[in-house]
């Protein structure tokens, strides 16, 4: 029951974490097409008045905050499965890390977009990353 539990709990948040990283590119798209600056000749073509460059800081800032994410989530993902399952913690605890590292990658997101003064995107940023040695390091415990 308990293995049900947790596992219940990392498909909960880690869908959510997909989610996130699945809607992301749209926000990139939709500021590249309200800003009309692409990455291609062939989305420029027939938007009169369109850029292609890939220096647009407005554009840039969005797109390297999804690729922040790709970078912090999809290693957590795989860490949250091999916790829930190895049974390294209790579902609580697999409740508690995810909801910590959902809205570190939530507020990461916020500042980084909105171009919040450091340290609150550092902050973000290493709650995700503690989250994360954390799984890792309980799970390397709990099975040797």
């Amino acid at each position: 029951y308990q293995r049900r539990v947790r596992v219940e709990s990392a498909v909960w948040w880690s869908t959510i974490l997909l989610l996130k990283l699945a809607t992301f590119p749209m926000i990139v798209g939709s500021t590249r097409i309200k800003r009309k600056i692409f990455a291609n000749e062939e989305d420029a073509a027939g938007n009169e008045g369109a850029q292609v460059t890939m220096t647009d800081v407005v554009v840039e800032r969005r797109r390297r905050a999804h690729l922040n994410d790709m970078e912090n989530i999809i290693p957590f993902i795989g860490l949250i499965f091999v916790y829930a399952i190895s049974g390294a913690g209790e579902a609580g605890c697999v409740t508690l890390v995810s909801q910590i590292f959902t809205a570190a990658r939530i507020v990461h997101t916020i500042v980084y977009i909105g171009q919040v003064r450091q340290p609150a995107r550092a902050l973000a940023f290493f709650v995700g990353v503690i989250c994360n040695v954390y799984l890792g390091v309980k799970v390397l415990l709990h099975m040797y």
